[in-house]
Parts: C-alpha cells; structure tokens; sequence
C-alpha cells in the first residue's frame, strides 16, 4: 500500500455511483429520443431526422462526422435525412451517442486526467475496433466504433464522482493502464469496466456494447458476444500502445492466443488496420471537441 491512506469506498456500488450522480451523467433528451427510434420498426428515417434536426449543435457534428474521412463519401451529403438514409438509423444512433458522451463529463481536474489524451486513445480505439472488425468480415463493423469509443467511459465516471479515492488508484498504479483494474479493486471493490457498462445499460445502449466495455480487459470471462470483446480488447491494446508510443512488435506478442483465435485476425493485419486509420483520429476528434487545432499529445504516432 505504500502507505497510502485509502478511503473505504467498498460500500458503494457501480449502481449507485451511477444514481448518486444523478442527471450529471444523463444523456440529453435528444439522445434518448434518438436511441428509442433507433430501436423501432415503426419509425422512418425522416422521424429520426427530425428528431435530429431539433439540436441544431448536434446536427451540425453529426455532418461534420459523415462528411469526414472516416466515411469518405465521394460526395458531400447536406442534410440530415440524407445522412440516415446513407448510413443509416442506428449507426447515426450511435454517434449521436457518442458526441453526447464526449460533452456529459466536464470539471475532472487535469490533475487526475488529461481529457485531450483520453479522448484521443478512445477515439483511436474506436476507430481501430472498426478497422478490425472489417478486417474479420463482421457484420456491420462501424458499429464497433461506439464500443471502442465508450470503452473506458467508466473512468471518467469514478475520476468525477470519488477523485480523491481516484487519487489513490493512480498513486497505487503508478499511471499504469495495466494495473489501474486491480488498483480499482483494491480501492472500489469494483472497477471502471463494470461501472463503464452500468452507465452503457443506464443509457439504453445495446447488449454487445455493454459486453464490449465489460469485458475488455478480460474478453475470455466474457458470456455473451465474444468476438466482439476480443476485438475491443485488441484495439485497446493497440490504441495504447501507439498513444504511449509503446513497442507495437512486444504488445503483439503479448497478445492472448485466444484474441487470434476467436477473430481470425494476424498481427500483419493489425499493421494494416493501424496503417488506414491516418488522419481520421485528429479529424473526428477536432469535431467532437469543436477545436480546429489537434491534439498535442502523441499525435503524430497515429
């Protein structure tokens, strides 16, 4: 413990952080209209463009996103409409939920968390998750950029609502991103991956995702939706190791078998996957956090 002085937080539980936190973590009424629409056969494409339409902030960043490299459209779409006609309702569900998400945690101090570089791993996650599952001819792999995305939304939960327990799990760590889970424990009882897929459920977000985000440290506990916490695991791994400029070539052998295994995917297409993603990272991240300018931190290793 190195003498560290650990508030006794065991009593609490990843449900009533949630709850605790109250409309501070809530999804604007858009959003949640959004992903009820997303999830009925009733509704049309113009129902959700209207619904869309109504934000005009959010209607502007989503356009932004599809017109952005990450799609690269041969043509500009202009409209809404268009857009869930192109991409269709729940993928513009999700990244209506993802912009929202980048905007609910606001005031962490900086001295627990550089938020640039959190969004920036996740958003190389995200973009990774999607390349690879591409890469193993999943169906409809954009919808993997969502999990990537919210993968670590958990962390920031804890950091906003118990920073000085938060305080303890980095000192305990030391930053590691390989021990924050056991450091959680030891100060929690729980940790951010199970808190990150309370708050998924608490948004209405689909099973996979919440699997996606529970499981993507430990895809081989996992009960349901398998190759989807095996391919988040992998990006999270790659996602950190080109952030931190880690070496790629020992991160792939350390790799767990079974993370092969249930994707079919190589390490040679991971090289690939990480060689596509370009300047989508720093685009798509400009937009969500309306900033022109990039991230300064490890930018230029993706």
């Amino acid at each position: 413990m190195n003498g560290i002085l650990i508030k006794d937080s065991h009593s609490m539980t990843p449900r009533q952080l949630i709850v605790n936190a109250g409309n501070l973590v809530s999804l604007p009424d858009v959003c949640i209209r959004i992903n009820q629409l997303a999830d009925d056969p009733s509704s049309s494409a113009q129902d959700m463009g209207e619904i869309i339409c109504q934000d005009a902030a959010l209607s502007a960043r989503l356009l932004k996103i599809v017109n952005s490299a990450f799609y690269g459209f041969p043509g500009r779409i202009d409209t809404i409409s268009r857009a869930v006609t192109i991409i269709g309702t729940k993928e513009l569900r999700d990244l209506a939920i993802m912009t929202a998400a980048c905007n609910v945690f606001t005031g962490i101090p900086r001295n627990l968390i550089n938020m640039e570089t959190f969004w920036h791993s996740s958003l190389t996650c995200g973009v990774l998750a999607k390349n690879l599952a591409g890469a193993c001819q999943v169906l409809h792999p954009e919808r993997l950029f969502l999990m990537g995305v919210l993968h670590d939304i958990g962390r920031l939960l804890l950091l906003q609502e118990l920073p000085v327990q938060s305080r303890d799990v980095l000192l305990i760590s030391k930053g590691r991103d390989d021990l924050i889970s056991s450091a959680e424990r030891e100060v929690f009882g729980f940790a951010h991956t199970e808190v990150g897929s309370e708050l998924a459920n608490e948004w209405g977000l689909p099973t996979p995702i919440r699997s996606a985000i529970r499981w993507h440290h430990s895809p081989e506990q996992a009960d349901q939706d398998e190759l989807e916490c095996y391919l988040i695991y992998l990006a999270n791994r790659l996602a950190d190791a080109l952030i931190w400029d880690n070496d790629l070539a020992l991160v792939k052998e350390q790799i767990t078998p079974n993370a092969w295994q249930i994707t079919g995917l190589t390490p040679e297409q991971c090289d690939l996957a990480i060689s596509e993603i370009s300047g989508e990272i720093r685009e798509l991240y400009a937009i969500l956090m309306d900033q022109p300018q990039t991230p300064s931190h490890q930018d230029q290793s993706v």
